[in-house]
């Protein structure tokens, strides 16, 4: 049964026998022409309408509704609020395009709705350059954020990928890479949909390592860490570190900041950075104790890098190497990392050990955890984004019912959800490199998003293809 829209919400103001888009009787000053007065324009009848709905929106009496019907409202609010958000680009768009902040003697669009709305200058500047890519070379992003089908953030995050491309690279790649990433924007939120972004622009582009490289070296010499102490002896910490100085880093601070429960269950009330200052503190006395390690393992730096880039880097497309917070490294920073760090052979082949230690034990080994912990990412429960160094391994079939310790029956949960399914009885299932897990009552399963990679593999070949057939010599 569908539940039933906000539409359906009982309100305490008008009950909606106004159509929506009725005229406005009174004409609105115009801040862009002055204080004269104008008839209404069309915009001004359909804002009459938008504020007669908010207001009922606003006075709705929810505590009627019901569950479902919240559910359902919450997730339509969001739709309207992304379709808005079209709406109100498209009018800055206008602004923009007939110069309106000159009339009050601002420079620019930006500065103008700075001045006019409160906006801080950082977002003007943003949403004006969104406001005309959408109008522009963006249209089909446009399309989507009208229709609701993706939100602000994402076509925020489309916008900053799309102008990352090569200005070489072909009009029919780029129209692929939108369609790609607008596919994405369906399963993935801003952060993970820039993460693809990130992959996206450093394939599709044949002088992407070396300007990594030059990025890089930019990047480190950049490097800074302020230690301030305060009148009452506390300290404050402010800096800035390279991607993979500060992938380093955390990959040393998170396994130690994970939320460590009380001995009788009681979760750790202690908050993200709380935890983060604690590990640090704490890495810090080791190595002045002389001890080793801070804990069980040694703390790694992984860096995932595909079979084919290592067979032939220079191939155009090739992917690079990717820290594990999706950060592409270039090939120099690969071979810096391999000869200082600590190697961690993740897939091994038949001649060597192999994943699958069956039954012959329960505790996961250090290989196959690592593996598990690539191949998840984060807590494999829903939309939980819990870092992996958070996770448990969890047998996807119990080792009490014949479960093996391998790979292929291990999946990243954290705490809570590792508990709500052994208490509610979840049943999970690897799909490729999916863990889907069932519930007890057969209702929806949680579908983690479908795999991008494939998708992204075929519009780089597709690039290669095209590439080849222009570099091609013309036949006598």
């Amino acid at each position: 049964m569908v539940a039933p829209s906000v539409s359906s919400m009982t309100t305490g103001g008008p009950s909606g026998e106004e159509p929506f888009g009725a005229p406005d009787p009174s004409p609105r000053p115009d801040a862009a022409t002055g204080p004269q007065e104008e008839a209404a324009g069309p915009v001004d009848g359909a804002l009459t309408a938008l504020t007669t709905a908010l207001d009922a929106l606003l006075t709705a009496e929810v505590w009627r509704c019901t569950d479902a019907q919240v559910r359902a409202a919450v997730i339509d609010l969001e739709r309207q609020a992304a379709r808005l958000d079209a709406a109100r680009l498209r009018v800055l768009g206008h602004a923009d395009e007939r110069r309106v902040g000159l009339a009050s003697g601002a420079p620019s669009t930006a500065d103008w709705l700075v001045g006019a709305t409160t906006t801080r200058a950082e977002h003007a500047r943003k949403r004006v350059d969104l406001a005309v890519a959408l109008d522009t070379d963006l249209t089909a992003t446009g399309r989507a954020l009208a229709a609701g089908d993706i939100t602000g953030d994402q076509a925020g995050v489309i916008s900053t990928t799309m102008g990352r491309l090569h200005p070489d690279l072909d009009a029919a790649t780029r129209a692929d890479a939108q369609a790609f990433l607008l596919e994405q924007a369906a399963h993935l939120d801003p952060r993970r949909l820039a993460r693809v972004g990130r992959h996206l622009t450093a394939r599709l582009d044949v002088r992407a390592d070396d300007d990594l490289a030059r990025t890089e070296a930019r990047q480190t010499s950049q490097r800074q860490v302020r230690c301030t102490q305060t009148d009452d002896g506390t300290w404050l910490l402010s800096g800035v570190l390279d991607p993979t100085g500060g992938a380093t880093l955390m990959a040393a601070l998170e396994p130690l900041a994970a939320p460590r429960p009380a001995s009788d269950g009681t979760p750790d009330a202690r908050s993200h950075p709380r935890r983060l200052a604690d590990a640090l503190v704490q890495v810090a006395d080791a190595h002045l104790s002389g001890r080793t390690g801070t804990g069980s393992s040694r703390p790694r730096l992984l860096v995932t890098v595909p079979l084919t880039t290592l067979l032939d880097p220079g191939a155009p497309g090739a992917a690079p190497g990717f820290l594990p917070g999706g950060h592409p490294v270039s090939g120099e920073q690969t071979a810096m990392l391999a000869c200082d760090a600590q190697l961690v052979p993740v897939l091994l082949t038949a001649e060597n050990q192999p994943l699958d230690v069956g039954r012959s034990v329960y505790s996961w080994p250090d290989k196959i955890r690592t593996a598990i912990k690539l191949r998840d990412q984060t807590c494999t429960y829903g939309t939980c984004t819990r870092p992996a160094d958070w996770c448990h391994i969890h047998h996807v079939t119990e080792y009490s019912r014949g479960g093996a310790t391998s790979e292929r029956n291990g999946a990243c949960l954290c705490a809570h959800h590792h508990r709500l399914v052994h208490r509610q009885r979840w049943r999970g299932e690897l799909r490729g490199t999916q863990v889907i897990w069932h519930p007890p009552d057969s209702t929806d399963p949680h579908v983690p998003p479908p795999p991008w990679a494939p998708a992204l593999d075929r519009i780089v070949g597709a690039w290669r293809q095209r590439r080849r057939s222009c570099s091609s010599p013309e036949p006598r």
